[in-house]
Protein backbone atom coordinates (compact mmCIF):
# COMPACT_ATOMS: atom_id res chain seq x y z
CA UNK A 1 0.00 0.00 0.00
CA UNK A 2 1.34 3.50 -0.75
CA UNK A 3 -0.47 7.00 0.66
CA UNK A 4 1.17 9.77 -0.09
CA UNK A 5 0.90 13.62 0.70
CA UNK A 6 0.12 16.14 -2.21
CA UNK A 7 2.52 19.05 -1.65
CA UNK A 8 2.62 22.77 -3.02
CA UNK A 9 4.35 23.54 -6.39
CA UNK A 10 7.88 24.13 -7.03
CA UNK A 11 9.52 26.63 -4.72
CA UNK A 12 9.25 30.14 -5.80
CA UNK A 13 12.53 32.29 -6.14
CA UNK A 14 12.89 34.45 -3.03
CA UNK A 15 10.38 32.76 -1.28
CA UNK A 16 10.72 34.46 2.46
CA UNK A 17 11.13 31.42 5.15
CA UNK A 18 8.91 31.55 8.66
CA UNK A 19 10.99 33.25 11.29
CA UNK A 20 8.96 31.25 13.86
CA UNK A 21 9.14 27.36 13.41
CA UNK A 22 5.76 25.51 13.94
CA UNK A 23 5.75 21.85 15.40
CA UNK A 24 6.61 18.99 12.99
CA UNK A 25 3.37 17.29 13.06
CA UNK A 26 3.81 13.47 10.81
CA UNK A 27 0.51 12.33 11.98
CA UNK A 28 -0.95 15.50 10.12
CA UNK A 29 1.12 15.83 7.31
CA UNK A 30 0.35 12.20 6.53
CA UNK A 31 -3.15 12.35 6.84
CA UNK A 32 -5.23 9.59 9.07
CA UNK A 33 -5.21 6.64 7.33
CA UNK A 34 -1.61 6.99 6.25
CA UNK A 35 -0.73 7.41 9.48
CA UNK A 36 -2.65 4.39 10.60
CA UNK A 37 -1.46 2.40 8.45
CA UNK A 38 1.89 2.54 9.73
CA UNK A 39 3.10 0.01 13.03
CA UNK A 40 2.79 1.32 16.61
CA UNK A 41 6.34 1.55 17.68
CA UNK A 42 6.95 3.58 14.27
CA UNK A 43 4.01 6.15 15.36
CA UNK A 44 5.32 6.15 18.68
CA UNK A 45 8.90 7.46 17.39
CA UNK A 46 7.83 9.94 14.82
CA UNK A 47 4.21 11.02 17.42
CA UNK A 48 4.21 14.20 19.23
CA UNK A 49 5.38 12.99 22.55
CA UNK A 50 8.40 11.19 21.56
CA UNK A 51 10.18 14.75 20.90
CA UNK A 52 8.86 16.04 24.19
CA UNK A 53 12.29 14.99 25.47
CA UNK A 54 15.07 13.70 24.02
CA UNK A 55 15.71 10.75 22.74
CA UNK A 56 18.70 8.61 21.84
CA UNK A 57 18.78 5.71 19.02
CA UNK A 58 21.90 3.75 18.95
CA UNK A 59 23.06 1.17 16.17
CA UNK A 60 25.47 1.14 13.51
CA UNK A 61 25.68 1.70 9.62
CA UNK A 62 27.13 0.55 6.34
CA UNK A 63 28.38 4.30 5.32
CA UNK A 64 29.53 4.61 1.44
CA UNK A 65 29.82 6.94 -1.34
CA UNK A 66 31.40 6.75 -4.55
CA UNK A 67 34.20 9.33 -5.88
CA UNK A 68 31.73 12.08 -6.74
CA UNK A 69 29.82 11.58 -3.16
CA UNK A 70 33.26 11.56 -1.08
CA UNK A 71 34.24 15.18 -2.98
CA UNK A 72 31.19 16.53 -2.92
CA UNK A 73 31.45 15.63 1.21
CA UNK A 74 34.44 17.19 1.85
CA UNK A 75 33.50 20.45 0.12
CA UNK A 76 30.37 20.59 2.04
CA UNK A 77 32.34 20.11 5.64
CA UNK A 78 32.83 24.16 5.17
CA UNK A 79 28.89 24.03 6.04
CA UNK A 80 29.13 22.15 8.76
CA UNK A 81 29.61 18.74 7.95
CA UNK A 82 25.89 18.09 6.27
CA UNK A 83 27.04 14.80 4.59
CA UNK A 84 29.21 11.91 6.66
CA UNK A 85 32.58 13.17 4.80
CA UNK A 86 34.26 9.40 5.46
CA UNK A 87 33.25 5.22 4.73
CA UNK A 88 32.56 2.56 6.97
CA UNK A 89 30.89 -1.06 7.12
CA UNK A 90 29.91 -1.36 10.62
CA UNK A 91 30.54 2.20 11.74
CA UNK A 92 28.73 3.00 15.52
CA UNK A 93 25.96 5.66 15.15
CA UNK A 94 24.55 7.23 17.68
CA UNK A 95 21.06 9.59 16.86
CA UNK A 96 19.88 12.26 19.02
CA UNK A 97 16.30 13.65 18.45
CA UNK A 98 15.06 16.77 20.74
CA UNK A 99 13.04 19.73 19.86
CA UNK A 100 15.05 23.15 19.99
CA UNK A 101 14.34 26.20 21.79
CA UNK A 102 12.84 27.88 18.18
CA UNK A 103 10.44 24.38 17.95
CA UNK A 104 12.42 22.98 14.91
CA UNK A 105 12.91 19.08 15.15
CA UNK A 106 17.17 18.48 15.76
CA UNK A 107 18.70 14.87 13.88
CA UNK A 108 21.93 14.68 15.24
CA UNK A 109 23.87 11.47 14.00
CA UNK A 110 27.17 10.89 15.37
CA UNK A 111 29.37 8.60 13.49
CA UNK A 112 32.38 7.07 15.26
CA UNK A 113 34.44 6.12 11.84
CA UNK A 114 37.45 4.11 12.88
CA UNK A 115 40.31 5.52 11.64
CA UNK A 116 39.07 9.42 11.82
CA UNK A 117 36.93 9.62 15.11
CA UNK A 118 34.08 11.37 15.63
CA UNK A 119 31.69 13.08 13.12
CA UNK A 120 28.32 14.98 13.94
CA UNK A 121 26.16 15.75 11.08
CA UNK A 122 23.05 17.88 12.27
CA UNK A 123 20.05 18.52 10.56
CA UNK A 124 16.32 20.50 11.21
CA UNK A 125 13.21 19.52 9.97
CA UNK A 126 10.34 22.73 10.09
CA UNK A 127 7.61 23.49 8.05
CA UNK A 128 7.23 26.07 5.39
CA UNK A 129 4.72 29.11 4.99
CA UNK A 130 2.42 26.79 2.94
CA UNK A 131 2.75 23.27 5.22
CA UNK A 132 5.55 21.68 3.22
CA UNK A 133 8.48 19.58 5.26
CA UNK A 134 11.88 20.93 4.89
CA UNK A 135 15.49 19.62 6.19
CA UNK A 136 17.64 22.17 6.91
CA UNK A 137 21.28 22.35 7.62
CA UNK A 138 24.13 24.85 8.94
CA UNK A 139 25.27 26.88 6.14
CA UNK A 140 21.54 27.42 5.33
CA UNK A 141 21.32 24.53 2.86
CA UNK A 142 18.02 23.14 2.91
CA UNK A 143 15.41 20.85 1.10
CA UNK A 144 11.91 20.11 0.54
CA UNK A 145 10.63 16.84 1.81
CA UNK A 146 7.25 14.36 -0.01
CA UNK A 147 6.09 11.80 2.60
CA UNK A 148 4.64 8.18 1.73
CA UNK A 149 3.79 5.25 3.64
CA UNK A 150 4.80 2.35 1.54
CA UNK A 151 4.15 -1.41 2.82
CA UNK A 152 4.26 -0.49 6.35
CA UNK A 153 7.37 1.67 6.13
CA UNK A 154 7.72 5.97 6.63
CA UNK A 155 9.40 7.15 3.14
CA UNK A 156 10.92 10.74 2.98
CA UNK A 157 12.00 12.15 -0.77
CA UNK A 158 13.09 15.29 -1.83
CA UNK A 159 11.65 17.66 -4.20
CA UNK A 160 13.62 19.97 -4.38
CA UNK A 161 16.85 21.62 -3.12
CA UNK A 162 17.22 25.34 -1.82
CA UNK A 163 19.42 28.26 -0.27
CA UNK A 164 18.69 30.05 2.65
CA UNK A 165 19.80 33.43 1.65
CA UNK A 166 18.94 36.82 4.01
CA UNK A 167 15.60 34.83 5.01
CA UNK A 168 14.69 33.85 1.49
CA UNK A 169 14.21 30.45 0.04
CA UNK A 170 16.57 30.29 -3.26
CA UNK A 171 16.19 27.45 -5.08
CA UNK A 172 19.51 25.29 -6.43
CA UNK A 173 19.61 23.87 -9.99
CA UNK A 174 19.75 19.95 -9.27
CA UNK A 175 22.96 19.50 -11.25
CA UNK A 176 24.89 21.05 -8.66
CA UNK A 177 22.80 18.77 -5.61
CA UNK A 178 24.28 15.50 -4.58
CA UNK A 179 21.29 14.00 -6.01
CA UNK A 180 17.91 13.06 -4.95
CA UNK A 181 17.41 12.02 -1.37
CA UNK A 182 15.16 8.86 -0.42
CA UNK A 183 15.37 8.15 3.01
CA UNK A 184 13.52 5.17 4.91
CA UNK A 185 12.55 4.49 8.03
CA UNK A 186 11.07 0.82 8.47
CA UNK A 187 10.58 -1.02 11.69
CA UNK A 188 11.99 -4.40 12.20
CA UNK A 189 10.11 -5.64 15.43
CA UNK A 190 11.07 -5.83 19.23
CA UNK A 191 12.86 -2.21 19.62
CA UNK A 192 15.01 -2.23 16.18
CA UNK A 193 14.60 -0.41 13.17
CA UNK A 194 16.62 0.09 9.52
CA UNK A 195 17.37 3.39 8.42
CA UNK A 196 18.67 3.84 4.68
CA UNK A 197 19.34 6.79 2.98
CA UNK A 198 20.24 7.15 -0.26
CA UNK A 199 21.21 10.12 -2.70
CA UNK A 200 21.29 9.51 -6.19
CA UNK A 201 22.04 11.75 -9.53
CA UNK A 202 20.13 12.11 -12.22
CA UNK A 203 23.34 12.05 -14.38
CA UNK A 204 26.10 10.40 -11.95
CA UNK A 205 23.90 7.85 -10.31
CA UNK A 206 24.34 7.16 -6.44
CA UNK A 207 26.44 9.52 -4.63
CA UNK A 208 25.66 8.01 -0.95
CA UNK A 209 24.30 5.37 0.50
CA UNK A 210 23.80 4.71 4.44
CA UNK A 211 21.84 2.02 6.06
CA UNK A 212 21.73 0.27 9.64
CA UNK A 213 19.51 -0.75 12.24
CA UNK A 214 19.46 0.61 15.31
CA UNK A 215 17.69 -0.04 18.93
CA UNK A 216 15.15 1.93 21.06
CA UNK A 217 16.11 3.38 23.83
CA UNK A 218 14.02 1.36 26.23
CA UNK A 219 15.74 -2.21 24.63
CA UNK A 220 19.25 -0.62 25.60
CA UNK A 221 21.29 -3.10 27.81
Amino acid sequence: MVAALDLPGPIVLGEPLPTVCRPVDFHRLLGGPAWRSLPFAVQRRFGPAAHLAPVRYAGAMQVRASRLGWLIAQACRLLGTPLAPWTGEDVPVAVDVHTDRKGALVWDRTYAFERHGLVKVTSRKVLGRKGELMEVIHGGLGMTLALTVEDGALHFRSTGYFLNLLGLRLPIPWPVTPGDAHVVHEDQGGGWFRFTLRFTHRLAGETFFQTGLFRDPGDLP
